[in-house]
């Protein structure tokens, strides 16, 4: 685990970007925290209320969300009550001294605040408008919610995780949410390099939808080239095999990556298989694809000999790709997590010193990291609305009328 000292991280290629992150939950948050990570001063604009509700999630802390934790470090946080015509005002101030603004509620909510593109951009032409929703701003989908899972389902992508004739599954991490998040954060440092040289700033209009049908990728093209219709091969690959999951003697599973006909000549014969090497029905990709059935289920019986550990040395003496599947205790105790400064330390106003998951790009000249602590809700009100130019008594006001809290 690594400590990073601010006092010696080098200049940061986001540093004097300021960026409103008015987003919840993960994707414009983690989006939000990704620019943050870059030296961006992205200041977090929640309710008066409860806040984000990933503050509400398992497992916690101390009453500290590991969630809102993670997805939030490096960022300011004020409370600020958007269906006030105050709060309105509050937050037109912030965006004329803006870069970016960030939000993700549901499509035609920031218009009815009287908060959209169109009346930013005419306050701050240099903005850049980032609106994170399901199924994007244009379509005949454009108004309706959606959630992780549900867009798993609808884009196609849970039909094909899950065991072959299984029901479909949900996929164990957030992948839509926190990839539409990289996207947007993709769209809008694109956007700020495209106005260096207009001077403009533009709408960024990223979606789950459109997300999940990028990362459907080859099983998508294959549909729209051949007609073929992707099915569940739970940890298998539709283009190659052998290449998934196996489970040895002791109960425990490995993951074998025979991914071209020359790991398949240096696999078949460590697992005392050399007959099958050059089998016509095994000896090239395409056949052992089309022969799948009759491969694995003659794999599964040689690995079940082996207890996983003695197999490992096996393979990884003849060359074979392999792994462990580990879990995510044992991942994130592996050396190779720590040597890439996977795991920071920081320290937070209520649980001391924590670890936080790092930033995932590492760079030869700047070193991005996490810089502050998650923040508590409201907790950099008053410093932002001073820097912003409210007085002492008009920020007591604001609080009095509960714009603030």
């Amino acid at each position: 685990m690594t400590m990073i000292e601010p006092a010696t991280v080098p200049a940061l290629s986001l540093e004097g970007v300021r960026i409103l992150d008015l987003s919840r939950v993960l994707a414009g948050p983690f989006c939000g925290m990704l620019l943050s990570d870059l030296g961006a001063d992205v200041i977090k604009v929640e309710d008066t209320a409860t806040g984000d509700e990933s503050r509400t999630w398992p497992p916690h802390k101390d009453g500290e969300s590991a969630a809102f934790l993670v997805i939030n470090r490096n960022k300011r946080d004020m409370t600020l009550d958007l269906k006030a015509p105050e709060g309105v005002a509050v937050l037109q101030r912030l965006v004329a001294r803006a870069d970016v603004l960030i939000e993700n509620f549901r499509t035609g909510t920031m218009e009815s605040f009287g908060l959209g593109y169109d009346a930013l951009a005419a306050l701050n032409p240099r903005l850049v408008y980032c609106s994170v929703s399901a199924f994007g701003r244009t379509g005949p989908r454009k108004d309706a919610a959606g959630y992780e899972a549900l867009m798993q389902a609808f884009s196609g992508i849970m039909s094909i995780t899950g065991e072959p004739d299984g029901a479909p599954v949900r996929s164990g991490v957030s992948f839509l949410d926190l990839t539409t998040g990289i996207f947007c954060a993709f769209g809008i440092v694109n956007a700020l390099l495209h106005r260096t040289r207009t001077g403009l700033g533009q709408r960024v209009d990223g979606s789950l939808l459109e997300t999940a049908v990028a990362l459907l990728n080859y099983h998508a093209e294959g549909y729209l080239l051949t007609g073929a219709v992707p099915k569940a091969l739970g940890s298998s690959h539709p283009s190659l095999s052998p290449y998934r999951t196996f489970r040895c003697r002791d109960g425990q599973w490995i993951f074998i990556a025979g991914a071209n006909d020359r790991f398949w000549q240096r696999l078949a014969p460590a697992l005392g298989l050399a007959h099958m090497a050059d089998d016509p029905r095994f000896a090239v990709n395409i056949q052992r694809v089309k022969h799948r059935r009759e491969l694995e289920a003659a794999l599964e019986a040689a690995i079940g000999t082996y207890d996983r550990e003695p197999l490992l040395e096996i393979l990884e003496e003849a060359g074979v790709p392999a792994t462990p599947v580990n879990t995510v205790d044992q991942v994130m105790n592996d050396p190779q997590t720590a040597a890439r400064a996977m795991i920071e330390r920081i320290v937070h106003p209520r649980l001391g010193e924590i670890p936080v998951v790092g930033t995932p790009v590492k760079f030869s000249r700047m070193r991005p990291g996490v810089r502050r602590p998650a923040p508590l809700h409201g907790q950099h009100t008053d410093e932002i609305l001073a820097e912003h130019g409210y007085t002492l008594a008009e920020i007591a006001t604001l609080r009095a009328r509960k714009v603030v809290v």
